[in-house]
């Protein structure tokens, strides 16, 4: 994907990559702007203002294409790229009114003898409308639609239609879809260098260009916030070298990985497997300013379709005792530092792919409750999301850190239950009753909930 930059000749190279710069042929600059200086040779006071306004939009569009020009330019390739290099309104990126795109999932998979891998792919259309409607069409291995996902993110409700079954269920979004298009965020990556107000950009780079669906494209190369502590994770963003819209994302899980080189790439599949790994996706086919229809948004089931309706996904107080136990026990019987991030990720993607007869008694119960948990569509922290629903604004604490299962007289944490102002209080043997706010350990670094 990286073009190499040798050490003689640099002004050939760039020639070769970015081509000749065109050559001024101001007869003809001046055969299509005949109007606007006209409007210019004008007297002030007979001066139109419909011209004014379209020489004055021009003017910005021009120098927003040069800013941007100018920004690859400079820094080809593998220099760093500031924020202004981006400057100026981006197609596909900016302000979208209709756009469509496929995301292809690669996923490693490994033979049931453990001795064979080979890569498999999954696809989806996608769509968006203004102002923040989104359908997403799952395909099967034969390339058939088989479900259909339709998200209002103005409404906060998604419409799944199983199209096999002939089923559609009305429930809460998986995720919180951005009004403003799907890939406003690369924008705030690349001119703002922060992603969803809390991912830091630790810099963006050119580092060549790569065709993609028929298309010559400059890759750019972002390193984002993973948001743990693992670092930084690799995002290339690939731009049409001629009109600079936005032509793909490919993400890969490991920074290193790309995809034209691994070797077991076109290795065939088998029927069964072991195991299988995420090694990245990417968005591409991507269609600007595309034609899409008005029902293909509709959050009104299609006819002939079983119709259901699902309330938010909640935790109840039961469940969220279960889960903080579970968790302790998974930590060997000891509760964690943070109730949000109540276990070892990797400790548990370990525990996760063994057989269930090598698991502890342990791990079994936290992946029989963290299962059941995603199956009701609960995708985040089930303690916060209990105390989001059924506590009172900033009145869970939690003070567990270090303490042990069954130490009945060590409060863990409180909370206020909705709509009250009593004290209730969860023990280290895991019950759970009202106390007086006197009996509060009232710790100036309990964790709070905003």
């Amino acid at each position: 994907m990286t073009t190499p930059r040798p050490d003689a000749d640099l002004d050939g190279w760039l020639k070769a990559g970015l081509g000749e710069a065109p050559k001024p042929d101001f007869e003809a600059w001046r055969a299509r702007h005949a109007g606007d200086l006209a409007a210019l040779a004008a007297p002030a006071d007979a001066r139109p203002r419909r011209s004014r306004r379209a020489l004055s939009f021009a003017s910005r569009a021009l120098a927003a294409s040069l800013i941007l020009a100018a920004g690859l330019y400079a820094s080809w390739p593998g220099g760093d790229l500031g924020p202004k290099a981006m400057a100026g309104t981006i197609p596909g990126i900016d302000d979208p009114r209709a756009i469509t795109w496929t995301t292809v999932f690669y996923n490693r998979a490994t033979s049931l003898d453990g001795r064979r891998t080979w890569i498999q792919q999954e696809r989806r259309l996608n769509a968006y409308r203004h102002p923040g409607q989104y359908r997403e069409t799952f395909l099967d291995e034969a390339g058939k639609p088989y479900r259909v996902d339709i998200t209002d993110a103005g409404a906060g409700r998604t419409l799944a239609l199983d199209l096999k079954a002939k089923t559609a269920v009305l429930k809460m979004p998986v995720s919180h879809p951005d009004a403003r298009g799907p890939f406003a965020w690369v924008g705030e990556a690349l001119r703002d260098r922060i992603v969803a107000r809390t991912l830091r950009v630790k810099s963006v780079s050119l580092v060549g260009r790569k065709e993609l669906d028929g298309v010559q494209a400059n890759v750019l190369r972002a390193l984002i916030d993973r948001g743990d502590d693992l670092g930084y994770a690799r995002h290339d963003f690939l731009f049409d070298a001629a009109s600079k819209r936005l032509v793909g994302i490919w993400i890969p899980n490991e920074n290193g990985f790309n995809l034209e080189d691994a070797p077991d790439r076109d290795k065939p599949a088998e029927e069964k497997i072991s195991m299988w790994m995420p090694l990245g996706y990417w968005q591409r086919e991507i269609v600007v300013d595309a034609k899409v229809k008005d029902d293909d948004f509709s959050l009104t089931p299609p006819a002939g379709f079983a119709f259901k309706a699902i309330a938010k996904p909640t935790i109840t107080e039961a469940e969220m005792v279960a889960f903080l136990g579970a968790a302790a026990r998974f930590n060997g019987d000891t509760f964690p530092d943070s109730p949000y991030a109540a276990f070892d990720q990797a400790k548990f993607n370990a525990a996760s792919m063994k057989p269930d007869e090598s698991r502890t008694p342990a791990e079994r119960e936290l992946i029989k409750l963290h299962d059941a948990f995603l199956a009701r569509e609960v995708y985040r922290s089930p303690v916060l999301q209990f105390v989001e629903d059924h506590a009172e604004p900033r009145s869970f604490r939690y003070v567990g850190a270090g303490a042990k299962v069954g130490q009945a007289d060590r409060i863990v944490a409180w909370f206020s239950p909705r709509g009250t102002t009593r004290h209730r209080a969860l023990f280290g043997d895991l019950s759970v009753r009202d106390v007086e706010k006197s009996d509060l350990p009232m710790e100036l670094d309990a964790t709070a909930t905003p």
